[in-house]
């Protein structure tokens, strides 16, 4: 009996605790002014972090998120040899500079060029996208007719825990496609290194309802642990591009103890 006075205390501190933890992260979209949510998970012991739990479930089109699985569909189907084979522009001139010329996956990403996914998209055909789809499960899992625009427009939807599943399973190398293929994908997701720590993610703006929705979602990896993150929301301002990523990177600040103002972007 002398050791529950002890054990009392414990829980009674770990259930303080966690609800600082929620209203961290609820203080986090007040100061962005952003609505939506926010999944964190840590690999290492299974916690999980998540503003709006009911909003974690609702399924959204993943609009540029879905350029992870795009990558590993094309490498596994050998519709490009690797991350750094040259796929030809198509001479259409875009508003967005950074499109208009021939790009490699790895250069791609990066500016989230939307023609050379379509492009791949295209080369892998509606059938064999379906497939690999079903093979994923991702999302809904629907393709509809057009297999250039459906990550964009819908049918494709998917929930911030449904893509924490996903990016769970990629982080790990556990999905159902070549180690290679993964791996590859994984390494041209990274955004930001520090010393001891990577930022691998990528953002998503879906356009095709009212209010747009705007994604992030990725994982951090430190010597010691992976903090696998998603989330989504509302674009009712143009802050909201931002405001993405800013949330996600303070949150991880609050979640790990640990500032990110260490890390900085890649050299190309």
């Amino acid at each position: 009996m002398a050791l529950l006075g002890p054990l009392f205390r414990v829980l009674a501190a770990l259930c303080v605790a966690s609800p600082a933890l929620a209203a961290d992260l609820e203080s986090v979209f007040e100061a962005h002014q952003a609505t939506g949510t926010l999944v964190i998970e840590r690999l290492g012991d299974g916690k999980r972090w998540v503003h709006d739990p009911a909003r974690a479930d609702k399924r959204h089109i993943p609009a540029s998120t879905f350029k992870i699985a795009n990558t590993m569909f094309a490498l596994e189907t050998g519709v490009v040899a690797n991350v750094d084979e040259i796929i030809p522009w198509d001479g259409k001139v875009r508003r967005i500079k950074a499109w208009n010329r021939s790009l490699s996956l790895r250069d791609a990403i990066k500016v989230s060029a939307v023609p050379i996914y379509q492009h791949v998209a295209r080369q892998i055909g509606l059938d064999q996208m379906a497939g690999l789809l079903a093979k994923l499960g991702y999302g809904n899992v629907q393709t509809g007719e057009q297999v250039d625009v459906f990550w964009l427009r819908g049918p494709l939807r998917v929930s911030a825990n449904e893509q924490i599943a996903f990016l769970k399973r990629l982080n790990r190398r556990d999905l159902p496609f070549s180690r290679d293929a993964q791996e590859a994908t994984i390494e041209i997701m990274e955004v930001m290194r520090g010393e001891d720590r990577v930022l691998r993610a990528k953002t998503g703006w879906e356009i095709a309802s009212n209010p747009d929705i705007g994604w992030y979602v990725g994982w951090l990896e430190s010597q010691d642990d992976v903090w696998v993150f998603a989330l989504n929301i509302d674009v009712t301002d143009k802050a909201h591009r931002a405001a993405r990523s800013d949330i996600v990177l303070a949150a991880l600040g609050e979640v790990t103890g640990r500032a990110l103002s260490d890390m900085r972007r890649p050299r190309p």
